[in-house]
């Protein structure tokens, strides 16, 4: 009797194996034709994704905000410190930073210069 309850055990748990893989091959089937058959954009072949890549999106959009200066918010304003309304911002010297190596032509006395110079 024991055998016989150990051999039906036996079958019914290698029943279930064969159906638990030929479901796991099923669907790894139609994941792949699914992804095969799309010829169309990501949001029309993922449209169950779409929803979460949305947020996704937006969250990196509001990360963005700090590279937004308060100056560009004001409308009618120049950005830079001094600039004039019409002039670039190069003349208003707001926007360019200082020169690192002004130019300065003077003459050292190697070179025998007049002292005026």
């Amino acid at each position: 009797m024991e055998t016989n309850s150990h051999t039906i055990l036996s079958l019914h748990f290698s029943f279930l194996l064969l159906l638990l893989l030929t479901m796991l091959l099923l669907s790894e089937e139609a994941a792949v034709a699914k992804s095969s058959l799309c010829n169309d954009s990501i949001a029309k072949c993922n449209e169950e994704l779409e929803l979460l890549m949305e947020s996704e999106i937006s969250k990196r959009f509001l990360q963005e905000k700090k590279y937004i200066t308060p100056g560009a918010l004001k409308p009618d304003q120049p950005v830079c410190n001094s600039g004039a309304r019409g002039q670039a911002y190069s003349k208003s010297g707001g926007c360019l930073p200082p020169s690192s190596n002004p130019y300065d032509r003077g003459c050292s006395e190697y070179y025998r210069c007049r002292s005026g110079s």
